[in-house]
């Protein structure tokens, strides 16, 4: 008789992921209603003509038959990917650019079907952020007297005040070098640097935005105001000198000029492109097959294929010779289109890719998937569906009673010779 207990924990082993771990649900599938009632009508109808049988069944035997009907599912699962079934036709692509010095293109993960249709780009300008160039001192030299002094900048909307005190034996560049760490130490959204000219030995301090484009409402990302603090330094310094002011992107998409505030643009919340340099001539960006997905997706169908051919060949008895017959049977007879794909099947029965990248295309593998082109797919479907719906076929049992063959009519008592396998026990 069969433990019911010994069925639920092997499927709980599968379900829930040990802690600190999360199962892949790259394999699942999920079901329509429709999907469902058509399950629930190929049950009743295999079983109008089905024979009454008898289990009986070790704890092996039962992790074999539900081992088959998961493997036949997952290898359903991996061909769907590959034959285009998501809902999401642009999930196998990625975007390109013609020249990936002036723009790189990238799709995010979470992209729709309204990407943008292939187009051009020609870039005029870069989003540039504010540069200030201090004035240039002494490096060695000490400009100012000793004492006590300080300066205000304001960086978009907020203030920020330095304090800072200057002794008899400090040079200009460890003043400049003083300043530039202590802003770069207060994370204010400006990058401060000492620049320094070895010919005549002098130094000043630079200060950079992080960030890029027109401030909204201001001329500036930053600036300095000298009217409330007594013994400011910026002055003396030159560091309110604007060496480079803010400005923004400015590009032409399709022939329509378009501005942005940063080098990264997004379309439809779909493509991101970042703008990386100039270009004198308008560039191509389209979409090209993803060749790593297709690869990855192709490894996890033969992964699963290979999984059903070693269940087969693992277990001493005669209906898991007729399990590899099923499943091999589907792959010898597409043989021809399996090898054009650039799959094989070698001495063991498995599939095994050829990693040659002359033959291995995304467009064969997608004809391979493809029904219409193809009956590959379709011929794989049905032996799945056959070992979902009652892997106990391949299993050896005995005959009770066999069924009335002057009329068919569904048997309340025995809906499915698979969900018999769960209530063998029922009295």
């Amino acid at each position: 008789m069969v433990n019911l207990n010994n069925v639920y924990n092997y499927y709980s082993t599968q379900i829930l992921p040990p802690k600190g771990s999360q199962r892949s649900n790259s394999s699942n599938k999920s079901h329509k209603k429709d999907d469902l009632k058509t399950v629930y009508q190929n049950i009743v109808k295999q079983n109008q003509n089905s024979p009454l049988y008898k289990f009986t069944f070790s704890d092996h035997l039962q992790a074999y038959a539900i081992g088959i009907k998961e493997a036949a599912m997952a290898l359903d699962a991996e061909s769907d990917a590959l034959s285009g079934g998501n809902d999401n036709d642009f999930s196998e692509m990625k975007a390109v650019s013609s020249n990936e010095k002036v723009a790189y293109a990238s799709l995010r993960e979470d992209a729709s079907e309204e990407l943008p249709e292939d187009l051009t780009l020609q870039v005029n300008s870069l989003a540039k952020g504010q540069t200030n160039v201090g004035r240039y001192l002494s490096s060695g030299e000490l400009s100012f007297e000793p004492g006590e002094y300080s300066f205000g900048i304001s960086v978009k909307d907020n203030e920020y005040t330095f304090h800072m005190k200057i002794y008899d034996n400090d040079t200009n560049i460890d003043i400049q070098r003083n300043l530039a760490s202590s802003i770069n130490d207060n994370d204010i959204g400006v990058h401060a640097s000492v620049r320094s000219n070895r010919m005549d030995g002098t130094s000043a301090l630079v200060l950079r935005s992080d960030d890029v484009g027109k401030p909204e409402n201001r001329e500036l990302i930053f600036q300095f105001d000298e009217t409330y603090l007594e013994n400011d330094i910026s002055s003396a310094l030159g560091i309110d000198n604007v060496d480079t002011a803010p400005s923004d992107a400015e590009f032409y998409i399709n022939d329509t000029l378009h501005t942005s505030v940063s080098n990264r643009i997004s379309l439809n919340h779909s493509m991101d492109i970042d703008l990386l340099s100039t270009s004198e001539e308008p560039i191509h960006v389209g979409y090209v097959p993803d060749e790593e997905k297709l690869s990855d997706k192709i490894s996890d169908f033969l992964n699963s294929y290979n999984a059903l051919v070693d269940i087969s060949k693992n277990e001493n008895q005669h209906g898991a010779n007729r399990l590899y017959h099923d499943i091999s049977n589907v792959a010898r007879r597409h043989s021809t289109e399996l090898n054009a794909a650039g799959i094989t099947i070698d001495d063991n029965g498995h599939l095994v890719r050829n990693d040659d990248d002359d033959i291995f295309s995304s467009s064969r593998i997608q004809a391979l998937f493809n029904d219409k082109l193809s009956d590959f797919k379709s011929d794989l479907q049905k032996a799945t569906g056959k070992m979902t719906l009652n892997p106990l076929d391949y299993v050896d049992k005995v005959v009770v009673t066999y069924p009335n063959t002057t009329r068919t009519y569904p048997n309340p008592y025995n809906p499915s010779k698979y969900s018999g396998l769960l209530f063998n026990d029922y009295r």
